[in-house]
């Protein structure tokens, strides 16, 4: 480690016995000569003030001063008022604010219970200040208040408030579902299979999508009515479809490629310069777009600029009977999108509606599915 040391640096002359006079006061180390006039030396840190002032009475200019060690460090820190502040602040709002809980965690269950614990602990904490937390008031709290947690554990870590739950599991029977079962598609019921509930359909019907399958209750043996959890398989032909339309004869307008643009320039709604007089195309499309020319201008000046795209009107005639397998595939794909995986069908067939040059292609794949969700 360096030694507590105050170095200076001085021209005048009669060093020699300004030095010795000196030297007999305070301890002297490493004078190094630069020339006859000066030279640089160091003493202890804690006679600096003796130096200096000695050898102001001397009349001697001091050059350079610089010191080392750590009583000159320290020194140095302590000056750094703003520095010494800061710290000071920031070391009592980090105590401050460390006696608080600012978060709260819940594990332990499913998102949704999570969430409803979490936003009721929120709401029944009057102070985040920890020492104001009773976690053992939280965990009775959560126990009567939600029934679907058995057990509950609350601790502070750090600043957070850590809450694990246990999730109660109810025997099935006892876990109520009074939505009835819909139907997710139209079809013909082919098949049934009752587990639970009443039946809204039979066999042979038609139903349509949302349409009510089986209800959520049953009928007892003295003729009264029970809520219970509706389970069942009810399959039935779904048919998917697939639709493409063909015009024998169309009309297509489409820009060419070609275009021009014409700028002008406005001061207020006065036309000062324009790059050209009109357009020339017979058919156009155009898209206009202006800019404020301030840049070194003290007047109002606008720039518009109007871009012309050049359009040319097509006809077009195919006749249906050269593209049929073509149009007619099409409209197959469109309906096997809504097959699902592992899906087999069961019947495909198609019916084309033509009029006025139009041909409209339906495509019909039949295939048996469960309709109940």
């Amino acid at each position: 480690m360096k030694k507590n040391r105050f170095i200076v640096k001085i021209k005048g002359l009669n060093q020699e016995r300004a030095l010795n006079s000196i030297s007999q006061k305070i301890k002297i180390f490493n004078i190094k000569r630069e020339n006859q006039n000066t030279c640089q030396l160091e003493v202890e840190y804690s006679n600096k003030k003796q130096l200096l002032t000695f050898l102001k009475e001397e009349n001697f200019e001091v050059l350079e001063v610089s010191a080392q060690g750590l009583k000159w460090k320290l020194k140095n820190f302590l000056t750094c008022y703003g520095l010494i502040i800061g710290i000071v602040c920031c070391a009592i709002f980090y105590t401050a604010q460390y006696s608080f809980v600012w978060r709260i965690d819940v594990v332990g269950g499913n998102a949704s219970i999570e969430k409803e614990v979490k936003n009721h602990v929120e709401k029944q904490l009057t102070s985040r200040r920890k020492s104001k937390i009773n976690t053992k008031n939280i965990e009775k709290k959560l126990i009567e208040y939600f029934d679907e947690v058995s057990s509950a554990s609350v601790a502070i870590v750090g600043q957070s408030l850590i809450i694990n739950i246990s999730q109660s599991i109810l025997p099935e029977e006892m876990q109520q579902n009074s939505k009835a079962i819909i139907s997710d598609f139209d079809g013909l019921i082919t098949d049934i299979k009752l587990i639970q509930g009443t039946l809204a359909v039979d066999v042979g019907d038609i139903v349509k999508k949302g349409d009510i399958l089986v209800y959520p209750y049953i009928i007892d043996s003295q003729g009264e009515q029970r809520e219970t959890s509706p389970k069942a398989e009810v399959w039935a032909d779904v048919w998917l479809n697939g639709n493409e339309v063909h015009y024998d004869y169309y009309i297509t307008t489409q820009r060419t490629g070609n275009s021009m643009t014409v700028s002008e320039v406005y001061l207020y709604d006065l036309l000062i310069y324009s790059s050209a007089n009109h357009c020339n195309y017979e058919d156009y499309e155009s898209e206009q777009s202006q800019d404020y020319l301030n840049k070194n201008n003290i007047l109002p000046f606008v720039l518009k600029k109007t871009t012309y795209f050049e359009l040319e009107t097509k006809q077009y005639f195919q006749e249906f009977s050269l593209v049929k397998e073509e149009i007619i595939q099409k409209a197959r794909e469109k309906a096997l999108i809504f097959l699902q995986e592992n899906e087999i069908i069961k019947e495909e067939n198609y019916t084309i509606r033509e009029g006025g040059g139009i041909h409209e292609v339906n495509y019909l794949l039949t295939v048996n599915r469960n309709i109940g969700g």
